[in-house]
């Protein structure tokens, strides 16, 4: 049965969910840069600008500087980590506790933690889109044009509208979610409590470290697909005067196949995984190692 937990516990479970995330964007947002201008470019061949992570980084910290990799979009990346994150991984642990009440975290069935992970996503996505838009926005190719997160916000707001312009997407993002953290945290959890369970390991960092490589491989090829629609429809501006071309997430997923092909789902692909990967097993060491400074129970 698993253990339960004080208000204050939960409140610092919460804080440390969000704060991990943080670090973790932090180490990995150049890649996440490159990740949205390659997913959201709908040309192919040799007339795409950016045909592959590496000479992609390169061309941008050449055309336009080193700091928009490093710091490009960042504040919103961050803001969306502190809010999001904190809502899907802290609770997570909430949704498995109330649907298995009297399970062990080692026994907890594989459906109870994919459908924590639907849950704890979705939630977070919904509220948090806004924030999601105005980093993809700043990471973009249409992010020169603004000066700064707060300016950007009130122009979409005034030019798109509120629920139109800033919750732009809330359909992939919501979905994308769902998948990313149903697997994510999930595949961990249950990697992890497995080797325990079969006493083929400790609960220690090299545990978590190759719980959560695992976590990371098996979450960056489920949903880079939905990635990047939400990246697509976020990026494209709502005008007046032009239907948008994402009109939804399947139209989407059938408009890019039939003109890019099913590689279309996978473009970004690599700079996907390449910062899923470190994001993930950053993401749970600093977690598992904050849980035990602050006395928390592993997940």
């Amino acid at each position: 049965m698993m253990s339960a937990e004080t208000g204050t516990v939960k409140a610092k479970r919460f804080c440390l969910a969000g704060l991990s995330n943080m670090i973790a964007q932090t180490a990995t947002h150049p890649i996440d840069v490159i990740k949205i201008r390659m997913q959201c470019q709908v040309n192919s061949g040799s007339t795409r600008s950016y045909k592959n992570m590496v000479s992609g980084m390169k061309r941008i910290a050449t055309t336009e500087g080193v700091s928009v990799l490093l710091t490009g979009g960042l504040y919103p990346a961050l803001l969306r980590e502190a809010s999001f994150s904190t809502i899907r991984m802290g609770g997570y642990e909430e949704f498995k506790r109330m649907l298995e009440p009297h399970s062990d975290k080692t026994t907890v069935k594989w459906r109870t933690k994919v459908l924590s992970g639907m849950c704890s996503g979705s939630i977070a996505a919904f509220l948090t889109t806004p924030t999601d838009v105005l980093k993809v926005r700043l990471q973009s190719e249409q992010g020169h044009s603004y000066p700064n997160t707060h300016k950007l916000c009130m122009k979409i707001a005034r030019e798109e509208g509120v629920i139109s312009g800033l919750w732009r997407g809330t359909q992939p993002n919501m979905i994308r979610a769902m998948i990313g953290t149903s697997v994510q945290i999930s595949s961990y959890d249950h990697t992890k409590n497995t080797i325990i369970k079969h006493q083929l390991m400790s609960e220690g960092p090299l545990l978590h470290f190759i719980s959560s490589a695992i976590a990371g491989l098996c979450t960056a090829t489920a949903y880079n697909p939905v990635d990047v629609v939400k990246s697509r429809m976020q990026s494209e501006r709502k005008l007046t005067t032009t239907p948008p071309r994402y009109r939804n997430t399947l139209q989407a997923l059938v408009l890019i196949a039939r003109t890019e092909g099913v590689r279309g789902w996978y473009k970004g692909w690599l700079p996907c995984w390449t910062r899923i990967a470190p994001h993930t097993c950053v993401t749970f060491l600093v977690f598992e190692q904050l849980r035990v400074m602050t006395n928390i129970q592993p997940i």
